[in-house]
């Protein structure tokens, strides 16, 4: 009888936290109808899984120096897989960066796309 209680009571607990860990892989607070391509040179980097982040210093057409937040992006994991290596885009490298913005605040990105210099394509999410 314990152990049906207790298998049951584990059981309940995983439905629980299913919506959660669901939720996490959604893309809903992005504005995947928009993608929104970035120049500049990288300015930090987090190649980590779950989800890598970078900052990306560019420059208006202005002159004025600025920094593109990309708060997340695909899988370390996954992006190593397909071939793109940290040290390819380390800290001081040219890329150019294709982001969709965060609904609630437009001034922070998903990475959907990097561009090295060499013109390889490494695709987070589709176009």
């Amino acid at each position: 009888m314990r152990a049906r209680c207790l298998s049951a009571a584990g059981a309940m607990s995983a439905l629980l936290l299913l919506p959660a860990a669901w939720a996490h892989h959604s893309f809903a607070v992005y504005d995947f109808s928009r993608q929104i391509e970035f120049v500049g040179t990288v300015d930090t980097l987090n190649f980590k899984n779950p989800h890598i982040a970078m900052t990306l210093r560019v420059t208006g057409e202005d002159g004025e120096s600025g920094i593109i937040e990309f708060i997340e992006g695909a899988p370390a994991n996954m992006l190593a897989r397909n071939g793109l290596r940290p040290d390819m885009i380390a800290p001081g490298t040219k890329i150019t960066a294709v982001g969709s913005p965060l609904i609630e605040d437009p001034g922070k990105y998903f990475l959907r796309n990097v561009i090295l210099a060499d013109g390889r394509e490494f695709q987070a999410v589709g176009r």
